[in-house]
């Protein structure tokens, strides 16, 4: 669950895992002044630096009796920071036991340990950024090609914040002037003509209308994206297909090599229509039959816009399994398969899991049961936002906006045609009224100036410790 505490001081490595020339520590809250006083002595200037606007200033800092290290500190003494909240950065050798040294010495003095993603929602709830720009800082991190990058740091500069911003903007001053002739109904004054309101109105709808043309995703007819199920024989892929679709159109058993050929079956999606196959285990054999399934697996791998690559959770890694962890792509999800048949060993899937990890995968992995359905409402938001993202060439907007934000941007536009309507047919400025707060309620959901703890668990669940 996402903490919204921000009355305390948080810090975190905020620079990639594994060795490099500088690391950084990152801390940020209202104690950040006097943890730096007192952790971080200056060697370039006589005094310490100005607590009225950014600086930056070289250091050392004293880990324990036998270990001293130069520091680099960069100081947002004041609100003018990322979050809001004064806000420091130690940049240093890039040694992670130095940089795990460091930390834990800032924790002792009190601040704690970020959760993942925490600086960001800090920056959110303290309206230094709306959600779509949290989003797109999440898509800067993750992104893996330059059209990705162009995309989300055009978002996270404000691409849909702004558009959207000014359709609230406008329908706030409409519903302002709209119950102002309400309220003074008796008094004959009228605030806002029909003719002004219905042209407010259509500008709002057009402009929705093409902030959802952005943000669609365009119908391939014929070319209906597809998502392919591979790994090892009797890895739980037939079992998982059975239970996305909620038909027993693949065999399944317990015999290793089942499938010997492809099953496409029809899955929807978040209102996208999925192709899902299902393919033979892979495997080298001599036989005839064999080699065809493996031919026909490699052919649907290539076609496909997402990957599940599955593997039983009741075991570790096999060495096959490990080579292909070692260069999944972006469009690759690994699904845990079986849990339920250890459910009550946690150790075993936390164990599997930094297997992975070590393998060099740092793509999504959830963990599903085929039997008891846990898992598969997360899989189907993943397969969406893998889906979303590998036909993002000609998108403008970041996947994870995309999947969250779709059906609020159409609830908005479809009460604002709903007013129009209200307007046209003359049927009471309070029902115009009601139609406009509503529409403003599902802006406020995409932007974030309505939310729930689930939205954001949804949001900055996915971001890693630091950022």
């Amino acid at each position: 669950m996402v903490s919204l505490d921000v009355d305390d001081t948080i810090a975190a490595i905020a620079s990639a895992p594994g060795p490099g020339l500088r690391g950084i520590v990152r801390l940020s809250g209202p104690r950040t002044l006097a943890l730096v006083e007192t952790l971080f002595e200056i060697t370039d200037s006589p005094g310490f630096p100005n607590q009225i606007r950014p600086t930056s200033t070289h250091g050392r800092m004293t880990i324990d009796d036998d270990l001293e290290v130069d520091v680099d500190l960069y100081l947002w003494p004041t609100k003018r920071s990322y979050t809001r909240q004064p806000t420091a950065e130690f940049h240093l050798i890039g040694s992670r036991p130095v940089l795990d040294m460091v930390l834990n010495k800032i924790c002792d003095c009190g601040a704690r340990l970020a959760r993942p993603g925490e600086f960001t929602l800090r920056a959110f709830l303290s309206g230094r950024i709306d959600l779509t720009q949290a989003e797109a800082v999440l898509a800067v991190i993750d992104s893996s090609g330059e059209q990705q990058l162009d995309t989300a740091l055009r978002q996270m500069a404000g691409g849909l914040a702004g558009p959207l911003g000014s359709i609230r903007d406008d329908l706030m001053g409409t519903l302002a002037e709209l119950e102002a002739g309400l309220d003074f109904v008796e008094e004959d004054i009228e605030f806002i003509t029909r003719h002004q309101l219905l042209n407010q109105l259509e500008s709002a709808e057009q402009k929705l209308e093409t902030v959802q043309r952005q943000i669609s995703v365009r119908d391939r007819g014929a070319d209906t994206s597809r998502v392919v199920l591979w790994g090892e024989p009797n890895s739980g892929k037939s079992s998982l297909f059975n239970s996305l679709l909620g038909t027993q159109q693949s065999i399944v058993t317990e015999v290793a090599g089942t499938t010997t050929d492809f099953v496409v079956g029809v899955l929807v999606l978040k209102s996208m229509k999925l192709d899902l196959v299902d393919t033979a285990g892979a495997e080298e054999r001599a036989e005839y039959v064999s080699s065809q399934a493996q031919q026909h697996r490699i052919e649907q791998q290539e076609q496909a816009d997402a990957r599940l690559f599955c593997i039983d959770s009741l075991r570790a890694p096999t060495p096959w399994e490990k080579e292909q962890l070692s260069h999944l792509t972006t469009a690759c999800l690994v699904v845990l398969t079986k849990i339920d048949l250890h459910s009550a060993d946690s150790k075993r899937l936390t164990k599997l899991t930094h297997q992975i990890r070590a393998s060099g995968f740092d793509g999504p992995i959830v963990a599903t049961s085929s039997q008891s359905g846990d898992g598969l409402d997360q899989l189907g938001d993943e397969i969406t936002l893998a889906v979303i993202n590998s036909q993002s060439a000609d998108q403008s907007i970041v996947g994870t906006t995309v999947l969250r934000a779709s059906e609020s941007l159409r609830d908005a536009s479809a009460a604002v045609g709903h007013a129009k309507d209200a307007v046209e047919n003359e049927l009471g400025d309070e029902l115009v009224a009601s139609e406009i707060r509503r529409s403003l309620e599902a802006l406020g959901q995409v932007v974030g100036a309505i939310y729930t703890d689930d939205i954001l668990d949804l949001v900055f669940g996915r971001f890693c410790i630091g950022k």
